[in-house]
């Protein structure tokens, strides 16, 4: 067999040739991938092949059902950390037989992956030395594609900011530029933008990517980084009706990239739009949320879309209205008094209290105080204030002041109490 190796010291002008080259001289199927796991290249079947590698070459990519598999076995991680082929046990529970594979690579950059089928026929040693050519010449593919893919990549980011930032001023001039860049509008898109508390980086980047391959039902059309933002358009493939799909689609994607990040990660959305001229306003929207999220960690600790943004979209303006006059709340006044005079807590139970939709049991557990308690606390409030927590009117003023002229303090409660239970 070792007279098959110097048929690789020439050049191949496909991933298909050298996929048939490498098939040829072990005698077994062969397919290589690029970084985002999809067929780049693949051999002729000799023999039957496992579920995984037909559906793989029938979508010209590997089912994500495999790769959540693989990694979840820890295989993935394996295949990524080696410098070198490994051999992979048979996985059935995903349909993939025994592999010998490798990660192709450039310096820490994963640029692709080779698999070879194992029916027991690849000789030890020899095997993982022709696929180890065979990465190599993959490699040099894949970065001199990674090298045009860089100019389109330049050319798609431009595009994108100059949606961001309302360059354009038609739709039709959007359109012109799009088709010039060989620029695939989708009918319908949402922008997002997610927010690490780590700079986004290289590896952030392709771990993104990664995770976003794994959805079938999406298209990322635009990404760009900014320091610690990842700023996206995407677009569902099939319409979709409410917020539902969009919410879990956002929170599966967070959770992900969370668990192998690490650090804290959240995002904003915008509603769906169709109209390209809207996409400033759309990332507006996105930043929005994420404003808000900072303002007031817990209380808008579920909040992703801007379609279920409610009231919250006004308090930026509340909070202005307040910094230009110097009067604070009436409405507190009281209430702060009573406690700086009698060591109480009736301005922080009132604050749990509204935060917790006014539910008795809940907010007694977060106050670590019996319900009776509460209850007592509550039309004590109600004394000093003269006014009934069951009009709507002084029940939504009331709130709204403590938000957002003690929100410092309500972040102080809320976060006391969210790392106590840590």
């Amino acid at each position: 067999m070792t007279e098959a190796e110097p048929s690789f010291d020439r050049f191949f002008d496909s991933m298909e040739s050298l996929a048939d080259t490498l098939s040829e001289s072990l005698q077994s199927q062969v397919t290589i991938e690029d970084s985002n796991h999809h067929v780049i290249g693949y051999s002729s079947h000799q023999t039957e092949s496992d579920p995984a590698r037909i559906s793989t070459i029938i979508g010209k990519k590997v089912p994500s059902t495999v790769i959540i598999g693989l990694r979840k076995k820890g295989v993935m991680h394996e295949l990524e950390s080696s410098i070198h082929p490994i051999r992979i046990p048979a996985v059935m529970e995903v349909g993939l037989g025994p592999r010998l594979a490798m990660c192709i690579k450039h310096q820490q950059e994963i640029l692709g992956y080779i698999w070879v089928v194992d029916r027991g026929n690849l000789t030890e040693g020899h095997a993982e030395r022709i696929v180890e050519k065979a990465a190599g010449i993959a490699g040099r593919h894949l970065l001199k594609q990674r090298g045009w893919k860089t100019k389109q990549e330049k050319t798609f980011e431009d595009f994108f900011w100059k949606l961001l930032t309302s360059h354009y001023e038609s739709e039709p001039r959007i359109r012109q530029e799009a088709e010039a860049g060989a620029i695939l509008l989708p009918e319908r898109y949402y922008i997002g933008v997610l927010e690490s508390s780590r700079p986004v980086d290289e590896h952030f980047l392709q771990k993104f990517r990664r995770v976003m391959a794994t959805y079938t039902g999406q298209r990322l059309l635009f990404q760009t980084a900014e320091q610690n933002r990842l700023i996206i358009l995407f677009s569902f493939i099939f319409p979709v009706e409410g917020t539902g799909r969009l919410s879990s689609f956002l929170h599966k994607l967070l959770g992900e990239l969370g668990q192998s990040e690490g650090g804290r990660l959240t995002a904003g959305c915008s509603p769906e739009y169709r109209e390209y001229t809207s996409a400033a306003e759309a990332y507006r929207e996105a930043l929005q949320i994420l404003e808000l999220k900072k303002l007031l960690p817990y209380h808008t600790r579920e909040l992703l879309l801007y379609e279920e943004i409610g009231f919250w979209a006004y308090l930026p303006a509340i909070l202005e209205q307040k910094r230009s006059r110097p009067r604070r709340s009436l409405l507190l006044y009281p209430l702060k008094e009573h406690d700086r005079e009698h060591k109480s807590d009736l301005l922080k139970t009132l604050a749990v209290y509204l935060s917790l939709d006014g539910n008795l049991k809940g907010s007694a557990a977060f106050l670590h105080i019996h319900t009776n308690t509460l209850m007592y606390r509550l039309n004590r409030i109600t004394e000093i204030t003269g006014r009934s927590l069951k009009e709507t009117d002084y029940r939504t003023s009331i709130y709204l002041d403590l938000l957002t002229e003690e929100t410092a303090q309500v972040n102080l409660w809320f976060q006391e109490a969210a790392g106590s239970k840590e």
